[in-house]
């Protein structure tokens, strides 16, 4: 490895130098010697003091002996040659700790090397929690950039361009919103975000040679960040759910793989939230980044990202709606505009498509019937969506999440709940006409129908509940003489 005059002089910090070096200093100098050699520096005694000579450019060491100066400047060569076969290894190794621990002893500051979606992927270790500022404690106890702080930076935008390609950029405390002068860097290999590395001034100023120290250990360790960065993005859009949102066929031994891996079973209840984002997040670092926070809140959830939203899949048998509810309003506060649309409960994964288009009408529904809400249900307007739907299959997952159940029942068990809702509902919920229709006594009628509520979820007594349920049962009857009562017709595996 080749050095310059400044990344000697950085090394030699601790002597408390005298300084003389062009801001320009080339990375040339090969060796140390005690004689002027080309590319080498020159250490010699002069008037009882040692200078460090390349050129015009100089270190000025006083009270300190020649012999101890020139072995400690052959020292930093091979301190470096070192440090590179150290981190290129590490590097292979995908080891980015090691990698900014070994790197902090040219720095003499706190490094933070975060991956494209904001995820702190190391931070020297040098500092406890609480040592350097208030993000880097957030940061060493959440691993992820806080949104506010995100904010903070892209109000700078206009004094200095963040996301130059691999371009060492310096915010300045009186210009940028930061808590040290620092050195940020945005990692791109080729066109692709991979990550990017902050240095923050919190010990000593900055020269040049903490600029090329940067470029030089980017060249090393960005192949690896976008081998992991690209990696995961390919996984987090892509696979079986992505494929099924989309519409196309998958076998069902990829699904139960996938489910197995998650530790679903085929059968369990599922929802789907559409997190909808303003246009300052939706970048695919912001989105990824809000994504990997509400995964690591959460448990057993699967996540996409969609153009302007983040899909999230969630398990009924895990966490229900009002968990994740709680971890968007904690995580997005009120510095965040969103819109969360969450679909009906849907017995497996099968018509997650008719799923997730339903979180996407719960927005476009709730908009037009109560704008100005952050957070819309599916439920609330299922009889608009009905009155508009023309598609079979559709229609079949808008129905009420209790008939479904119900129908569900009747197949496996003939229990004949159904038959008994659909009765109750034509006689307009009277006890005595609907004892009548079923040949049944009254406290027969009303022993069942207590049965019956218990395993239903919703309450027939709420108006909206029942004409929803009303106009469910009636489609299924519909469906029942039309397509007859094994639905094979809107199972995606026939």
């Amino acid at each position: 490895m080749r050095l310059s005059m400044w990344m000697i002089a950085n090394r030699l910090h601790t002597l408390e130098p005298e300084v003389h070096i062009q801001g320009n200093a080339p990375m040339e100098l090969r060796g140390a010697r005690n004689v002027v050699a080309p590319n080498c520096v020159h250490v010699y005694e002069k008037g009882g003091d040692i200078y460090v000579r390349y050129g015009d450019d100089y270190i000025l060491l006083h009270g300190i002996g020649f012999n101890y100066v020139f072995n400690v400047v052959q020292g930093i060569f091979e301190f470096y040659n070192d440090w590179t076969d150290s981190i290129q290894q590490a590097a292979f190794d995908m080891d980015f700790q090691k990698i900014l621990d070994e790197s902090w002893f040219f720095f003499g500051n706190p490094l933070i090397l975060m991956d494209g979606s904001n995820r702190c992927l190391a931070m020297s270790s040098q500092y406890s929690d609480n040592e350097v500022d208030p993000e880097w404690e957030y940061i060493s106890q959440t691993r992820y950039s806080s949104l506010e702080f995100i904010r903070k930076m892209r109000r700078s935008y206009s004094v200095v361009d963040m996301y130059s390609k691999n371009k060492v950029q310096v915010l300045h405390t009186d210009n940028v919103e930061v808590y040290f002068d620092t050195l940020t860097t945005a990692i791109y290999y080729q066109d692709f975000y991979c990550g990017r590395l902050n240095v923050l001034g919190k010990e000593r100023s900055f020269n040049e040679g903490d600029i090329q120290v940067i470029e030089y250990l980017l060249q090393i360790i960005t192949p690896s960040l976008y081998m992991l960065q690209n990696q995961e993005a390919q996984d987090m859009n892509r696979g079986v759910f992505h494929e099924l949102i989309q519409g196309k066929k998958v076998t069902a031994s990829m699904l139960e793989t996938q489910m197995d891996y998650l530790d679903w079973r085929m059968d369990d209840p599922f929802q789907i939230c559409v997190l909808k984002l303003p246009r300052e997040y939706k970048d695919t670092a912001s989105k990824a980044l809000i994504g990997n926070q509400i995964r690591r809140s959460t448990l057993n959830v699967y996540l996409m990202l969609n153009k302007d939203s983040v899909v999230i899949i969630y398990n009924l048998r895990y966490m229900d709606r009002t968990v994740l509810l709680e971890i968007i309003h904690e995580m997005l506060r009120k510095n965040v505009t969103y819109q969360a649309g969450f679909s009906n409960c849907s017995r497996g994964l099968w018509k997650l498509k008719q799923y997730y288009e339903q979180a996407e009408a719960a927005i476009s529904y709730g908009n037009l019937m109560n704008p100005g809400g952050k957070e819309y249900f599916f439920y609330d307007y299922a009889l608009y969506y009905l009155i508009e739907c023309s598609n079979p299959l559709d229609m079949y997952c808008v129905l009420h999440p209790d008939v479904l159940l119900l129908e569900e029942l009747d197949r496996k068990k003939e229990t004949g709940w159904l038959e008994l809702l659909k009765a109750y509902f034509d006689n307009e919920c009277s006890l005595v006409n609907t004892a009548k229709a079923m040949y049944v006594h009254r406290n027969t009628l009303v022993y069942r129908l207590g049965k019956l509520k218990e395993l239903m979820h919703y309450d027939w007594d709420n108006t909206y509940s029942r004409e929803y349920m009303k106009q469910s049962v009636m489609i299924l009857d519909f469906f029942w003489k039309k397509y007859g009562r094994n639905f094979e017709h809107f199972n995606p595996m026939h």
